[in-house]
């Protein structure tokens, strides 16, 4: 059997688990979700308007 000399004592100052990460309050939940969704937007939108811009550059030198 194995023997584990720092086993015992325990530490003086006992065990405590580690605790458990914070969780998100309402405000920081609907930041967190609007700056998702405006993400999620921009990420649609953003190549139609390059492209229209791109569309105008060359119909304005053609």
């Amino acid at each position: 059997m194995f023997y584990d000399s720092n086993a015992w004592p325990p530490p003086p100052d006992g065990y405590e688990p580690p605790r458990p990460p914070a969780r998100l309050t309402r405000p920081q939940e609907r930041v967190m979700l609007g700056s998702i969704g405006v993400f999620l937007l921009v990420m649609f939108v953003g190549p139609l308007a390059g492209s229209s811009v791109i569309a105008g550059i060359i119909a304005v030198f053609s």
